[in-house]
């Protein structure tokens, strides 16, 4: 019996009362929301105002995707994962978003994941399954939610699990019941993944395709999903052997007309500055002259990102629009410290970067031989001359080339052979998909320790030549003639003097000797 029992009238000293009250703890639903990468939307407040298509350009590539979601294009109806995919700057990222944008005003299910490299949110997959739930469970019946709410509710610690764990429990199981249940929509609920490229981890690049089309596989769920990357080798090894029946592609290279779109956003951008530049009134009509955009066009190649960059260094209010665009043309110098792509800088930076400093410096050796070859009748470059001219292996310059595919294709192309070009055949040759990367490797205060020197290289090459030709090897290069148009004429004095005369004993050394030390 308590010593209290039936006590009155007591009173108790120096003692101390603990209260606790219990809150009602979080749903699982609340739980998910502190695990989403909000920048990742596509209406995100982070990321605005986000890079979207300029009104009337892209047109036919827009419709191809559209239609695509849209079952309406008998060639891709019954894939259910598209990959858009192209160089660098080419205008991806504003493709799926306007993409976004028109889905979303149409009252689709969408849910978005834009990756970005230089953002810790959005830099990796860690918050990639778990942004995309928030957004279905937002946007589906609460049924779904609730499916939510009970995986969390029964493991917490699912955001931990591994990304197929959490794919499986939180999106594929989900879905599932909620279809089952009697649940239909007349439009296919859509996920977009942009930028997969930049997702840090090149691994976890190629798990994400593989994890999209195991989701998909079994065609039980009315979900297509849309992906857009530049074709890095992690990517595009993890695409090419899946089956085709679900799978659609789409390359922005030059079937879609890029010039006439980015001319066309040149044109409007710079009647906007007419219009609305502080400046405006001492703007000319006639400005810009019509070479100037023949210039930026084919500057360009292709590539939305060197348009774009031109025109928001000449829109600046701070300075004058015509001034601006003769330092985009190379007509006046740049005053010091002023960098007019500054942003294309970064980009070939990083891209070239990332090949590792052992490839790079074989890499650059071979963008500069590309760069600086004369042009001859056909153009274009075989993969298997720059692996003579530099004695590689056979398969070496893919290899090289897998990490810089965002700036280098190897493209089957039609090759002329021949002195008057009588003989073609299709091979793999090396291609420059942006032509402004001339202008970056070549000029030290944009490159950096990525400098390319014209003349060290020529001088180069040339050795290569001799080295060739004093072998009785002449691949690639067609003999002296040949040489000499690899060199300036000014690049011949004193060459012979870098080489032991016992080396070049033949008489074609020795006639190459004697005209190179004229």
């Amino acid at each position: 019996m308590s010593q209290f029992a039936q006590a009155t009238n007591f009173t108790i000293h120096n003692s101390t009362f603990n209260t606790q009250q219990l809150e009602n703890p979080k749903s699982g639903f609340e739980y998910l929301q502190e695990y989403v990468a909000h920048g990742a939307f596509h209406d995100s407040g982070e990321r605005f105002d986000p890079p979207k298509c300029h009104p009337t350009t892209r047109v036919a590539i827009i419709k191809a995707i559209i239609n695509w979601i849209s079952g309406l294009d008998e060639d891709t109806r019954d894939a259910l994962i598209m990959w858009l995919y192209g160089a660098a700057g080419a205008g991806k990222s504003a493709i799926a978003q306007t993409i976004a944008e028109i889905l979303d005003g149409q009252h689709f299910i969408l849910a978005s994941f834009f990756f970005g490299r230089n953002d810790p949110q959005r830099g990796t997959a860690k918050l990639l399954v778990t942004t995309l739930v928030y957004q279905l469970a937002v946007k589906l019946p609460h049924m779904f939610r609730e499916r939510v709410n009970f995986v969390f509710e029964n493991d917490p610690l699912i955001i931990t699990r591994s990304l197929e764990a959490q794919f499986k429990a939180l999106v594929r199981e989900p879905l599932l019941e909620l279809f089952h249940s009697g649940y239909s929509t007349d439009n296919h609920l859509v996920i977009i993944i942009d930028g997969l490229d930049e997702c840090k981890d090149a691994s976890i690049q190629a798990r994400i395709v593989d994890l999209s089309f195991s989701l998909l596989r079994s065609r039980d769920i009315p979900l297509k999903i849309l992906i857009a990357s530049r074709p890095e080798i992690e990517i595009t090894s993890s695409l090419d052997p899946k089956p085709s029946s679900m799978l659609a592609r789409i390359a922005l290279d030059d079937d879609y007309q890029s010039d006439h779109d980015i001319r066309h956003f040149l044109s409007d951008t710079f009647d906007d500055i007419k219009n609305q530049h502080p400046l405006r009134a001492y703007i000319p009509e006639s400005w810009p002259p019509d070479d100037a955009l023949d210039i930026l066009v084919k500057r360009s190649s292709g590539q939305f990102i060197y348009a774009s960059t031109a025109v928001k260094y000449v829109a600046s209010p701070r300075y004058r629009p015509t001034h601006r665009l003769e330092i985009v043309l190379g007509i006046r110098p740049p005053k010091a410290g002023d960098s007019p792509f500054a942003e294309l800088d970064a980009l070939y930076q990083h891209i070239l970067m990332g090949a590792g400093d052992v490839n790079l410096i074989l890499i650059l050796k071979i963008i500069g031989f590309v760069l600086l070859r004369p042009p001859r009748n056909d153009g274009e470059i075989s993969v298997a001359s720059v692996e003579s001219f530099f004695s590689l292996d056979a398969g070496d310059v893919q290899l090289l080339m897998q990490s810089v595919g965002s700036l280098i294709s190897l493209d089957e192309r039609h090759v002329f052979a021949g002195p008057f070009g009588e003989l073609s055949h299709y091979m793999p040759c090396v291609r420059i998909l942006h032509a402004s990367l001339k202008d970056f490797l070549f000029d030290h205060s944009r490159s950096k320790d990525l400098f390319l020197d014209p003349p060290k290289l020529h001088t180069l090459y040339t050795e290569l030549c001799i080295a060739h030709l004093t072998t009785g090897s002449t691949i690639g290069i067609g003999g002296f003639d040949r040489l000499q148009e690899y060199v300036p004429h000014g690049a011949f004095h004193g060459l012979g003097e870098r080489f032991d005369p016992p080396k070049y004993h033949s008489d074609t050394g020795v006639a190459i000797i004697r005209k190179t030390t004229d």
